[in-house]
């Protein structure tokens, strides 16, 4: 039963960490991206957002262990936490149906 609480708890966390449709539209781009890690600025371009903006819901979505980070020299690439089988379940089931779906898709790149 406890595991289960924790469980429940950890899917609860990661769904508040998504409950936004700027973040979602960050998790979806993310999932469809082939190289899957992309920076801030390719990020907040490709969604039209304020560099401000996209990193607060960048941390966010890290601080919810939806997304990892990676810095190389002064650049920070985010890609989908997929050591997370829920994530990963849900990043796949996304970029999925994003390729079922060629106008959705289109629209994000």
């Amino acid at each position: 039963m406890k595991q289960e609480k924790k469980f429940i708890k950890k899917i609860a966390d990661i769904m508040r960490s998504l409950g936004h449709p700027t973040r979602m539209d960050i998790f979806i781009l993310l999932s469809s991206n082939e190289r899957k890690k992309m920076s801030v600025t390719q990020i907040h371009e490709k969604l039209g957002l304020t560099q401000p903006e996209t990193s607060r819901h960048l941390s966010i979505l890290k601080n919810g262990a939806v997304l990892r980070c990676e810095k190389e020299k002064s650049n920070s690439f985010y890609f989908i936490n997929n050591e997370d089988s829920f994530i990963r379940g849900l990043s796949n089931c996304i970029g999925e149906d994003l390729k079922g779906n060629n106008s959705e898709s289109q629209k994000l790149k």
